[in-house]
């Protein structure tokens, strides 16, 4: 327990509180932002990758992929459980969280370029910020879902950086959704039910049951 808020007292104390009209401040990133603060100069930003190449695979972890230009993407076969912004690029905490979040089998951290200001007619292109993220999956986090490379905002592009993927090791990820559906039976992606040859160490839970509407929960900017 106190190991947990520990780590919530490194995150972004504004991860809820962005605003929704037009121009209004966005949350402050605490990624570091590259000169000049362009999208170019994002994509090619050194710092990035060597974060992301250099971090520490978390204890029970495996690292599923590193330094993508894109994040995971949900889909009706994924299941998406929210995100938090951190001050740091640090797997630990990022896994601290899955780790604390029931269902949690995998995350995927990352930097991503998001605007200062909500981007609208009369800021089309705003000064970039650099978020560093934290997403939860209840389903396996591969480098085939990283799809998500960015999209335009007005004339802003949002773009995603030093991506990692971590998945609990199996005996672990078993141990979280049993826990989570206390018996019950759980929606394992069919795309993914051999998935690292998890199939014959989750058995009979690879079956067709609907994940509860309060795993796609979290807060999106877009």
């Amino acid at each position: 327990m106190f190991a947990f808020l520990a780590v919530l007292a490194g995150l972004s104390a504004a991860v809820t509180a962005t605003a929704t009209t037009d121009c209004a401040a966005q949350p402050t990133g605490y990624g570091p932002v590259p000169t000049p603060n362009t999208d170019t100069a994002f994509k090619a930003y050194a710092p990035f990758a060597s974060a992301a190449n250099n971090a520490v695979t978390p204890t029970l972890y495996q690292r599923t992929f590193v330094n993508l230009n894109a994040s995971e993407f949900g889909t009706s076969s994924n299941v998406y459980m929210g995100y938090y912004e951190l001050k740091a690029y640090d797997p630990a905490a990022c896994t601290a969280i899955c780790d604390s979040t029931s269902g949690c089998v995998g995350t995927n951290l990352y930097f991503e370029r998001d605007p200062s200001l909500l981007p609208a007619a009369s800021c089309p292109n705003p000064t970039a910020l650099s978020v560093i993220k934290c997403a939860l999956w209840g389903s396996p986090v591969t480098a085939a879902d990283a799809t998500n490379d960015g999209q335009y905002q007005e004339n802003f592009h949002v773009l995603i950086a030093g991506s990692n993927g971590y998945m609990k090791l199996p005996s672990q990820a078993c141990s979280a959704i049993s826990s989570a559906w206390s018996g019950n039976t759980y929606a394992w992606p069919s795309s993914a039910v051999n998935w690292q040859g998890w199939t014959s160490i989750f058995g009979s839970r690879i079956t067709s049951a609907p994940w509860p509407s309060s795993a796609t929960a979290g807060v999106k900017r877009w």
